[in-house]
């Protein structure tokens, strides 16, 4: 089908495709009516697993500046929805969002896998809404998380405004249906700074960033105790120990495999798992699960607000809602600190670093909703953090490899 293809060349050079290792192989699974367009369900057979693509394009009479030419149609021509006012905003309002005062709307352009759309009321912008790509049976932790903070009144993460599912052809499932999201909506933080960029200036500036720090482990520590007293927990009991430590293992035979420095240090990493596997553990939960500077933003005069609660967006959702360990969230935040002192290159990168990790933890362990951190299975997590970022330098920035094995050394002395 010609449509279907010209469809799918223009996929494969957007940013959010991600089937980009493999040469794909694109059906029509739906086309469903939206606000001022068609959203186009394009499913990507040749991934593994098979990836279901959410598309918006809507017809319009010539091609505008600004706009791409996906296809040709009968009455016009299909460019991507998400720069058009009907769809964008037709689309807020179908998640119960006032779109009285409306006045413009932008798409944000740097993003990788999802694509989000800023709104301005009386020339303002006040609202983001995040339109998912990739699209999985359930709701999006995304949603989840941000929704159920949002109810607690939690003052650390962005205030939720709405969400919007969509229903799609499943022969895999009862009734041969499946519903997920397709986006949500929360408010804008005008002036905000992404939190590695205000890091990594500090610590090339050899700035001191320990109250920052500190304000960073108070506001993991908060969202950490209201997704508890909110979301199931579950005890972590001997099959979710041993499914952690097929995890941790794999991952080190695969960095042992590929980067010689981790094979010359696999005895010692593997007693520190074995240390970490045999004492008690916390309680398991609901968590960010990819946290690190580039997931926190900082307000001015206001704090940092956590995001990007979404996961890995190939997994399924039902894997990414899984309760797991809080302080792997906290093992994320202690590498981040050390990459950004070692990018940073500051004269006395270590000890900034060094000094933002400890801010960090005192502040964590003592706020109120902090998880226990038992000094064995942080330590543990933080290594297996820093091998896994030793195979994705090793493939990705060999320039880079030194900053995780300095990371590995550091938790081995």
């Amino acid at each position: 089908m010609q449509l279907i293809d010209d469809i799918g060349a223009w996929m494969a050079r957007q940013r959010w495709y991600a089937g980009k290792s493999h040469r794909p192989r694109f059906r029509l699974l739906d086309a469903q009516s939206a606000p001022g367009a068609t959203r186009y369900l394009i499913m990507d057979d040749a991934g593994a697993p098979p990836t279901l693509y959410q598309v918006p394009l809507a017809t319009v009479p010539a091609v505008e500046p600004g706009d791409d030419a996906v296809a040709a149609v009968t009455d016009g021509i299909l460019v991507e929805a998400t720069r058009q006012p009907a769809f964008t905003i037709g689309t807020l309002a179908q998640m119960g969002v006032d779109v009285s005062r409306v006045s413009g709307s932008r798409v944000l352009t740097g993003e990788q896998s999802n694509t989000s759309i800023v709104y301005e009321e009386d020339g303002e912008p006040t609202m983001i809404l995040k339109l998912f790509r990739t699209l999985h049976h359930g709701e999006n932790p995304d949603v989840t998380v941000q929704r159920v903070l949002s109810d607690a009144g939690s003052p650390f993460v962005p205030r939720f405004l709405g969400g919007l599912e969509a229903e799609w052809p499943d022969a895999g499932r009862a009734g041969g249906v499946a519903r997920g999201t397709v986006g949500f909506a929360q408010e804008f933080l005008r002036g905000v700074r992404d939190g590695w960029a205000v890091a990594l200036e500090a610590a090339a500036e050899q700035r001191d960033f320990t109250d920052a720090a500190r304000d960073l482990g108070i506001a993991v520590a908060g969202v950490h105790g209201a997704l508890r007293a909110a979301l199931e927990t579950a005890d972590a009991g001997p099959a979710e120990v041993a499914a952690t430590q097929a995890v941790w293992r794999r991952r080190l035979e695969i960095a042992a495999s590929e980067v010689p420095a981790v094979a010359a240090r696999l005895t010692t990493i593997d007693a520190v798992y074995r240390a970490a596997l045999e004492r008690p553990w916390p309680r398991l939960q609901r968590i960010h699960g990819d946290l690190h500077l580039g997931q926190v933003l900082a307000v001015p005069h206001g704090g940092w607000r956590l995001v990007d609660f979404e996961g890995e967006p190939l997994r399924p959702m039902h894997e990414r809602a899984i309760p797991d360990l809080p302080p792997r969230d906290v093992a994320g935040m202690l590498r981040s600190f050390d990459y950004a002192g070692a990018v940073g290159a500051g004269p006395a990168a270590a000890a900034w670093a060094a000094a933002c990790r400890s801010a960090f933890l005192e502040s964590y362990s003592a706020s109120a909703g902090a998880a226990p951190l038992d000094p064995v299975l942080l330590r543990a997590l933080v290594l297996d953090k820093a091998v896994y970022e030793s195979i994705y330098e090793a493939r990705n920035r060999p320039d880079w490899l030194a900053v995780p094995l300095a990371g590995i050394d550091a938790a081995l002395a």
